[in-house]
């Protein structure tokens, strides 16, 4: 995806960050976000440790296609420092998960970043989000309180179910470019896969 359109975020510290959606096989953004975190980031995102991004894991990531999986990710000076994403696990219900990098964590990038995607999640129907944090990870844990998920204790993790809520009205996160920006991208992936149908349904025709 070139020549991506963003989201501007003003951060409380005085900087600003980038916000705009995750297409479908940026690995190398993933890749860029997941060498930005510590093992213990690491291990807190993904509940293993986790040394490097398997293939399969790498996969599964970027396969996201602005409906069933969608993912947005957040730049600081052009690099890529976080990712927010849901996937549906039922018609009306998302996993939510997000990360971001060691060195700009504390800036309040998790936050809007968490708000782009909980906003697309209630444009989309999604009525509950789930997630699960391991235990002591209480920035993730406040983070998820606010934006409605009540977090109880199961099986060694903290797992939740809630209404995605609206974050208050302060919010820094232009939430109606947001949508218009998921829109746009819906409506151009819309556009290539019927492109692509098309295509496929010519007929062949043999030739003597």
């Amino acid at each position: 995806m070139n020549n991506h359109v963003h989201v501007t975020v003003r951060l409380a510290d005085g900087g600003s960050v980038l916000l705009r959606p995750l297409t479908g096989g940026e690995v190398s953004v993933l890749e860029t976000v997941f060498d930005g975190l510590s093992p213990q980031s690491r291990h807190q995102r993904f509940l293993v440790p986790m040394p490097r991004l398997p293939g399969a894991h790498r996969r599964s990531l970027a396969d996201v296609d602005g409906h069933r999986h969608v993912a947005w990710v957040a730049l600081v000076d052009g690099v890529p420092v976080g990712i927010a994403r849901y996937i549906r696990t039922e018609l009306h219900t998302a996993e939510l998960a997000f990360e971001v990098a060691d060195a700009h964590q504390g800036r309040g990038i998790g936050s809007a970043l968490v708000d782009a995607v909980t906003t697309v999640a209630r444009d989309h129907g999604i009525r509950y989000l789930e997630a699960t944090v391991e235990p002591g990870n209480r920035a993730s844990e406040a983070l998820l309180s606010r934006v409605g998920i009540r977090l109880r204790m199961s099986d060694g993790l903290l797992e939740g179910r809630g209404e995605p809520r609206v974050a208050p009205s302060g919010s820094p996160v232009n939430r109606r470019a947001v949508l218009a920006l998921a829109g746009q991208l819906a409506r151009s992936s819309s556009t290539a896969a019927a492109t692509s149908s098309s295509w496929r349904s010519e007929p062949c025709l043999a030739t003597s």
